[in-house]
């Protein structure tokens, strides 16, 4: 195209289209950092006021314990008991599903029964009825604590799920203006090119003998191949650092054997800590579907405590991370170690045509970079698939009321 009156406009339209393209875009991904933010915030009062229920039940239990000085613990206990309430407060003026709304609502009702339970225990206890008092606490009183964190766990859920969709929805929307964006540049950059009329075909390239004649040839006698590289100081560069490491298959086939004998998840434990020892893992964790089905929660680990555990909380299923992207690929993946943290493996637990979690491992001395290790979390991982489900039982998981009492 070689008229300037047609030039022209393409230059402003494509411009005009390009900043606006790059404008919604940048609203997108300040929509996107307000809700992770909010996502993140919402996240982290959920679980504070979840530990806050378990240390007012803490308290509430020890004003009528035997020997306990009764108002430091009453104390305790009311200044628990307005920590979750403004907790419940904060919680609901973040939240936006409905879903999560009602939940919060119901947790703040049975904060409310579980207060009048607690009055009237602390009337038993002024009259002298430590046994009535303890029989409201431990019965009453526990239902209604637990029924609380449930709700709060049920409202932390829905509202990451919500806010995922909401986040890979706008993904997608950035990446169709992307798209359209270079798109529309590739066709300006079409039309603005002029075109060339050729008036007959073109000249061969010069042919110049000084260069020619100047210029080595490679004989059948010439040595195709280079030296072999080498160091600074002159000495050949070593082809491998070592052996690999291969972990001993008898104790590979015996852990496996074990793991088929498994009747009881409190045997997990010690099963996990001999798969460390076998691949040299400082640490191994379980990971599985959480109630929303696009995220990923600790079920059990190995070399972390509970409330390490508890803290970690749920992965989303569109995480950038390696345990995110073997659950997503049903692939394993690699993270090579480097000079500022250990190496990694994140194996898939395959079962049927679904995969229900991931082995993650951390790996020392560069382990995870052996095929051999690899086959071996590969094994490990297809042997633990078989004892879990996509949504397994309560009590394989880490609560978070039992994590702090452990913590």
């Amino acid at each position: 195209m070689r008229r300037l009156w047609v030039r022209i406009p393409v230059v402003i339209v494509t411009l005009a289209t390009l900043g606006f393209t790059g404008n919604q875009i940048r609203l997108l991904e300040l929509t996107l950092d307000d809700e992770q933010n909010v996502e993140r915030v919402f996240t982290d009062l959920s679980w504070a006021l979840t530990l806050t229920l378990g240390d007012l039940r803490a308290a509430q239990q020890a004003y009528v314990a035997a020997g306990q000085d009764r108002l430091f613990w009453t104390t305790k206990a009311n200044s628990h008991l307005d920590t979750v309430r403004s907790g419940l407060d904060n919680l609901l003026r973040l939240a936006t599903d409905p879903a999560s709304i009602e939940a919060l609502d119901s947790a703040d009702g049975t904060v409310a029964d579980l207060e009048r339970i607690d009055g009237r225990a602390r009337e038993h206890v002024d009259l002298e009825q430590p046994l009535l008092a303890s029989d409201l606490i431990f019965t009453d009183g526990l239902e209604l604590a637990t029924r609380a964190a449930t709700n709060v766990e049920v409202a932390r859920a829905t509202e990451r799920t919500m806010r995922n969709k909401t986040i890979r929805a706008a993904r997608s929307s950035q990446a169709v203006m992307v798209a359209t964006g270079v798109g529309i540049s590739v066709l300006a950059v079409l039309l603005l090119v002029p075109m060339r009329r050729e008036d007959g075909p073109a000249p061969f390239e010069s042919f110049d003998p000084v260069k020619t004649a100047a210029a080595p040839s490679l004989t059948d006698d010439d040595e195709a191949v280079g030296p072999s590289p080498t160091a600074l100081d002159g000495t050949p560069t070593p082809a491998a650092d070592g052996p690999e490491p291969v972990p001993d298959p008898r104790v590979a086939a015996a852990l496996c054997t074990d793991l088929c004998k498994v009747t009881g998840t409190n045997e997990l434990p010690e099963l996990l800590a001999r798969a460390a020892t076998l691949i040299n893992a400082t640490g191994i964790i379980i990971w599985v579907q959480d109630s929303s089905g696009h995220a990923l929660r600790p079920a059990i680990g190995h070399g972390y405590s509970t409330r390490s555990l508890v803290r970690l909380g749920s992965l989303p299923e569109d995480g950038n991370n390696a345990t995110a992207a073997a659950y997503r690929s049903a692939h394993m993946q690699v993270v090579e170690r480097d000079d500022t943290k250990s190496g990694a493996l994140a194996a898939p637990l395959l079962a049927a045509n679904t995969c229900v979690g991931v082995l993650s491992a951390e790996l020392r001395d560069g382990w995870e970079s052996s095929e051999a290790v690899q086959a071996t979390a590969a094994i490990l991982a297809a042997q633990l698939a078989t004892l879990l489900s996509a949504d397994p039982s309560a009590d394989t998981a880490v609560p978070p009321a039992e994590a702090h009492a452990h913590g």
